[in-house]
């Protein structure tokens, strides 16, 4: 006797056990894909800080270079570098300096730098060139400018910025410590904040970067710790939010500033 065994459908059970697996399965790839998002995203965080951070670098090792250039090597400092305030070359920031000084310090995340442009096409930190007049005062070599540029390095609104414009985004402070020694020599012998009237030889500065984004996901941050304990050792350091940070440094001598 042949028994046909006919399937009209699903019953109710079977149907929520499809469900249940179903579902299990969907949160799962769902896990799989915010998981894969969020390291993206660290990555790319990570990577941003990385490429900001060398460029700030470049940028401050760039513009550090030229500070107290002179077009004409028999002219002291301070006959090239008269004292007064000076606007900066692009923007309305005002920067003094007494004879002879090439770089000052306004506060711990800014300071001043002056130079004689080199030739015709020289630009500032703002891609600005100099005027027809001071062109056509250095048309030839050996000649003395009408004027200097004068450049002015702070943070703004996470950026770094010189001038009024900004340079690099993702810089959330920066911190110069500068290099001196006696008058006439060549040695560096302490770094300090504050270096008053005592020449310069060489500028050290920190920079702490950030991300754009909340992507630390409640781990400790190292590199905002370090920031902190460097205007105080035994600070207490309380990371104020998510952001991926990194912390940069390098320092400059002033080879046009050496006796």
């Amino acid at each position: 006797m042949n028994f046909r065994h006919e399937q009209f459908g699903l019953s109710l059970v079977e149907l929520m056990v499809a469900l249940a697996i179903s579902s299990f399965l969907i949160l799962g790839v769902t896990q799989i894909y915010i998981d894969n998002k969020s390291n993206y995203l660290y990555q790319q965080g990570q990577s941003t800080n990385q490429e900001n951070g060398r460029f700030t670098l470049m940028l401050l090792d760039r513009q550090l270079s030229k500070a107290g250039y002179r077009r004409r090597p028999d002219v002291t400092l301070e006959q090239a570098f008269p004292a007064g305030d000076f606007t900066a070359s692009t923007g309305s920031e005002t920067c003094a300096f007494s004879a002879g000084q090439a770089i000052s310090r306004v506060d711990s995340s800014t300071i001043c730098i002056r130079y004689q442009p080199r030739t015709a096409s020289e630009l500032d930190c703002a891609g600005t060139g100099i005027s027809s007049a001071n062109a056509s005062a250095i048309a030839k070599p050996y000649t003395t400018p009408t004027e200097s540029f004068v450049e002015k390095i702070t943070i703004g609104n996470g950026n770094l910025v010189c001038n009024g414009t900004t340079l690099v985004e993702g810089v959330a402070g920066i911190r110069f410590d500068f290099g001196i020694g006696a008058a006439g020599t060549r040695e560096v012998t302490s770094y300090t904040q504050t270096p008053g009237s005592n020449p310069i030889g060489s500028v050290r500065y920190y920079v702490l970067l950030a991300s754009q984004n909340n992507l630390r996901q409640n781990m400790n941050s190292q590199a905002y710790c370090d920031w902190i304990k460097l205007g105080d050792a035994s600070a207490n350091c309380t990371v104020p939010d998510d952001k991926l940070y990194q912390l940069v440094n390098n320092s400059m001598t002033l080879r046009n500033l050496m006796p």
